[in-house]
């Protein structure tokens, strides 16, 4: 198993580093929006205020061998900081397997334009059929039905929704490829394990691939 484990590891810095000599510098990306977000969001290498604090607080928690969520890297967690912010999204959902356990919240109450942030578990429980987000964090996958409905409906209600997805095995990309053309984004940043979707109709249908990279802080 830990032979495997290493081989995964391996097989996905060799990922990375093929897509960041390819798209670093934006190389490919045909759609002016993609463009802009990934050379401004995705690239952007400025640590927010906040950032320090929260570093410290996560590092805390492992030091004391808390328990982690899936989306625990401070490089991932940062990232959706920085689409929020971009986004000024307002009223966002989580979907997360522990809610008292997810560090989303704690980052993305941060961004100055979060006014409610609804948690709820993949089995989208509790969740109020006529509720509006403009942003949905997918920290856990619901199934391809419950995930199709839960997008068909939020698009409709909220015609720029942003939805980041949290992918990190083929069995988790497996599922979203089981979406029908109506619950699918008219543009889609692909970050290996992070999915960035964007159903604005405005938008030029584009797929567009990329990496995310953490940055150390200037002293």
């Amino acid at each position: 198993m830990k032979t495997l484990v290493s081989l995964h590891g391996a097989l996905r810095r060799l990922q990375y580093s093929k897509r960041l000599i390819i798209n670093r510098r934006g190389d490919g990306v045909h759609s002016p929006f993609a463009f802009h977000f990934i050379s401004r969001v995705v690239r952007n290498r400025r640590p927010y205020y906040c950032f320090e604090e929260l570093r410290a607080e996560l590092e805390e928690r492992k030091r004391t061998g808390r328990h982690l969520p899936p989306i625990h890297r401070t490089k991932a967690l940062e990232l959706l900081f920085r689409t929020a912010h971009e986004l000024e999204a307002r009223r966002l959902l989580i979907v997360t397997p522990e809610p008292e356990e997810s560090l989303l919240p704690a980052y993305l109450e941060r961004t100055g334009y979060t006014e409610e942030i609804t948690l709820t578990d993949p089995q989208l429980t509790g969740l109020i059929p006529s509720a509006i987000y403009d942003f949905i964090l997918l920290e856990a996958i619901p199934t391809p039905s419950l995930l199709e409905e839960l997008l068909q409906r939020a698009s409709t209600a909220s015609p720029h929704l942003a939805v980041a997805l949290y992918a990190p095995t083929s069995k988790a990309r497996e599922g979203l490829a089981q979406l029908t053309p109506s619950a699918r984004p008219r543009l889609q940043i692909d970050l290996i394990d992070l999915q960035l979707w964007f159903y604005d109709k405005r938008l030029t249908p584009c797929r567009s691939k990329g990496v995310y990279i953490s940055y150390p802080y200037p002293r």
